[in-house]
């Protein structure tokens, strides 16, 4: 089957500079549109458009549009949007141009059906398709900050940057080693969108912030490595695009902690062993925010443990 007759969504301008105009939503990297030269659906002409506005990306057969903190947001059927599961048929307005999915149909095609492939939070309903940012383990951070700090070897985190905005200001006000999991030409134009590693040495006051603001609201993952941060950053890289059960390459958002400690239990020995080759264990909020998940690898399982935070006042 060619590209052009791959199933899937297209993003359709409806009005505007460039209407008429399509764009195939792939799914080995995320589709980005905004003003930039660099954006794959590029419309300079559109000044009310950030440089780079939304990201669209096929997340194992769902498509996820993602708000890039852009100037003047992004909405969905007329919703203002930062986080939300499309659908034929949805309506995104971003500055000045209108934009629709249009599923593209072929006969044939199967979704990934391969054991231990990534999984993602089902789409939510259409009454609750917008995403609100709130962090909602604000009652928990202070036990949760306490469990993570008891951790013996180095401690990191990777940090969905498009989460939150407040998240790459963070970053910047602490200083503390950090790098996008991205390099070359897309590490340069997602560095302030993209996952981020980054180390949290003992005493640093990123770890409570972090934990402050975003604990809850699945603003990433944290982990455990001795081994270099050069080593670690390269060792995750791996895992940005796997390979479905039909062979074809998937973006895996595995610093989502929605994603991960739903994949985790049901990965197989061998890629199990590949994940925590460099690691030693992972930690991240339940869907609960008053428990805290952590998983180790043993014996070609996942070992997961499983602790209630004390609820502060």
């Amino acid at each position: 089957m060619s590209e052009d007759q791959e199933p899937g969504f297209l993003l359709r301008v409806i009005s505007g500079p460039l209407a008429g105009q399509t764009a195939r939503i792939s799914g080995d990297r995320p589709l980005l549109v905004g003003r930039a030269p660099e954006s794959d659906l590029s419309i300079a002409s559109d000044g009310e458009l950030s440089a780079l506005h939304f990201s669209v990306e096929e997340i194992d057969g769902s498509y996820l549009l993602r708000d890039l903190g852009s100037r003047n947001g992004t909405q969905v059927n007329r919703e203002r949007a930062r986080e939300v599961s499309l659908r034929d048929g949805d309506e995104i307005r971003a500055g000045a141009t209108l934009f629709a999915v249009v599923r593209r149909e072929a006969s044939g095609a199967n979704g990934a059906n391969g054991r231990c492939a990534p999984t993602r939070p089902a789409p939510p309903s259409r009454r609750s398709r917008r995403t609100a940012v709130v962090a909602t383990g604000a009652p928990f951070t202070a036990s949760a900050r306490a469990r993570l700090r008891q951790e013996r070897s180095p401690l990191f985190a990777v940090l969905d940057a498009a989460r939150d905005p407040r998240i790459r200001l963070l970053l910047v006000e602490a200083g503390e080693q950090s790098a996008s999991l991205y390099t070359g030409f897309q590490g340069e134009i997602l560095a302030d969108v993209g996952p981020t590693l980054v180390h949290l040495p003992q005493g640093s006051g990123l770890l409570d912030a972090l934990i402050d603001s975003g604990w809850g609201d699945s603003w990433g993952v944290f982990l455990t490595s001795n081994r270099s941060f050069g080593d670690v950053r390269k060792h995750l890289r791996r895992f940005l695009l796997v390979e479905s059960g039909t062979g074809k390459q998937q973006y895996f958002r595995f610093y989502d902690p929605r994603v991960l400690r739903s994949f985790l239990p049901t990965c197989g020995p061998r890629k199990l062993e590949a994940l925590f080759e460099e690691i030693e264990s992972f930690a991240m909020e339940a869907e609960d925010p008053g428990k805290l998940l952590r998983f180790t690898a043993q014996g070609g399982k996942a070992i997961r443990e499983e602790s209630a935070l004390e609820r502060e006042g």
